[in-house]
């Protein structure tokens, strides 16, 4: 862990929960791929092979300390998802941002016992427009990341609302993962793959959020 203010206490709090979701994610998800992790504190939020980084300010004023510590996690999760599945950041870079968002609320809603608020997510929704989350990234306005991380994320958990739920998105994951792992993946890839492990007649629930031509 590497920070430029002296903030002990917080910095161990941020390693210990970083420590627990690494060991999540990898009884969950699968092995971490590399032989050491850092976390580097104000340098924005981003992910390198065995590094992440997370910024404690944004916009205008600080990041809380929850917020900084769901971004360290936010960021570890992309070491499976881009880290070892990899897609194309520009054109789907859904497919990473989606997943990684869907881990982290996977692995919060795990570790603090808590009900996926599905009721919370469907308001979300109806606050964002009809506009898919797969377009290239320069098809989007300012809000790109309500659709590429936000909607995204929510739209996944959509497919385990009546499909068992937490326990059931662990095992999707590791399936996903297992098949996957140093390949790239396109937007039509992943829609196969999840038509096939869930046995869907079609294509009618992703219409609603995908561009599938």
């Amino acid at each position: 862990m590497f920070g430029f203010e002296e903030k002990e206490e917080l910095y161990k709090e941020i390693s210990e929960v970083a420590s627990d979701a690494l060991g999540y994610f990898e009884e969950n998800i699968g092995p971490y791929p590399f032989g050491q992790l850092d976390i580097i504190l104000d340098e924005l939020g981003m992910e390198y092979p065995g590094i992440v980084t997370a910024s404690s300010i944004y916009g205008s004023g600080p990041v809380n300390p929850d917020a900084l510590k769901n971004m360290v996690i936010h960021e570890l999760s992309h070491q499976w998802f881009y880290g070892v599945i990899s897609n194309d950041p520009f054109n789907d870079a859904w497919l990473d941002e989606g997943l990684a968002s869907f881990s982290t609320s996977l692995y919060l809603f795990s570790s603090e016992n808590q009900e996926v608020p599905y009721d919370s997510m469907d308001k979300q929704l109806e606050q964002l427009e009809s506009i898919p989350v797969n377009l290239p990234l320069d098809k989007y306005d300012e809000n790109m990341s309500s659709y590429t991380y936000g909607k995204s994320g929510t739209m996944l958990w959509k497919l385990f609302e009546q499909r068992g739920g937490i326990k059931e998105a662990e095992k999707f994951l590791k399936t996903y993962y297992n098949y996957y792992q140093y390949k790239e993946i396109d937007t039509k890839e992943f829609v196969r793959f999840t038509k096939h492990y869930f046995n869907l007649e079609d294509e009618s629930f992703f219409k609603e959020w995908l561009t599938l031509e």
